[in-house]
């Protein structure tokens, strides 16, 4: 079987070589199968592309899975079947807080209303899967009662896309792309991004206000990891995009059945139990990285 190897770094210079030697030492490659594609340097990252014929892909993958979070190596490796292409229309779905953006939007929120400390506690454990996320939900929610709507501003001030997001997002929707946010997060922080990226879509939750307070609620249904999945879905649907042509990117343990739904789902320098279930891992690029990979698949 045919699979590709991509492996990345940033602000290094990455040496295939000693790379390659370390992937064959660890994952027990045969060197004399692997075949370069593409190499190079931009955004200031170095890349390579690799071709490898396996006999058992399953097994490989679980290999890489445990070096990955073993730390084993100095750079990013993502092993796939196919590459998404760029030569025709996908779909990107991202994770907000942690991914495309550097904070936690209810977490600064809640440090602007003075109750930061019971409210990242709760945060904490629902992203490292502890609990359940809708629950957890409520229960950050109700603490934000009766405090002043306007620190959504300020919130939005200290809001800034995570390295590389700008890169991935425009050149993505220049090849055709269609590409969105699902997120347990909020939507007056992400609409933000919405209207300065023209996002496709923006699936997330949204925090109930009356007379410029905060309820305590969350309006409507809660955008939970299946309906984070459901947002992948539904936008592949709307473009007509086979599952082949569709990435999901995410950092946090309701982000997996998004993840494991596309075809390329990346867990993004993220917890470990995520990076212990995810397909594919970056912890030593930024964003922009993807788009090298799928500009190299086109080669």
């Amino acid at each position: 079987m045919q699979v590709f190897l991509y492996l990345s770094v940033k602000n290094n210079e990455l040496n295939e070589l000693n790379a390659i030697n370390r992937l064959c030492e660890h994952l027990a490659l045969n060197d004399r199968t692997l075949q370069l594609k593409a190499a190079g340097s931009e955004f200031n990252h170095s890349y390579a592309l690799y071709i490898y014929e396996c006999a058992n892909y399953t097994e490989l993958k679980e290999c890489l899975r445990e070096a990955v979070c073993q730390k084993l190596f100095d750079f990013d490796v993502i092993m796939v079947q196919s590459v998404p292409s760029l030569k025709t229309p996908g779909v990107l779905v991202m994770d907000m807080d942690m991914t495309s953006v550097q904070i936690e939007g209810i977490d600064e929120i809640a440090r602007c209303l003075n109750v930061y400390d019971k409210v990242a506690a709760i945060t904490g454990e629902a992203m490292h899967g502890r609990l359940d996320f809708a629950s957890s939900l409520k229960k950050r929610v109700s603490l934000l009662k009766g405090g002043d709507a306007l620190v959504l501003e300020k919130v939005k001030s200290i809001m800034h896309e995570t390295e590389g997001y700008d890169i991935l997002v425009k050149g993505l929707k220049e090849k055709g792309w269609k590409v969105g946010i699902a997120s347990g997060g909020f939507v007056q922080l992400i609409n933000v991004l919405k209207d300065k990226y023209d996002l496709d879509m923006v699936r997330a939750n949204s925090l109930e206000i009356k007379d410029g307070k905060f309820t305590g609620f969350v309006e409507g249904e809660i955008v939970d990891a299946l309906k984070k999945k459901d947002a992948l879905a539904d936008l592949m649907t709307e473009a007509s995009v086979p599952k082949e042509q569709s990435i999901a990117i995410g950092d946090g343990a309701n982000d997996l059945l998004m993840m494991n739904a596309a075809s390329l789902g990346i867990a993004y320098h993220a917890k470990p139990k995520v990076q212990a279930e995810a397909l594919a891992c970056l912890n030593y690029s930024d964003l922009s990285t993807l788009l090298l990979m799928l500009k190299s698949g086109d080669l």
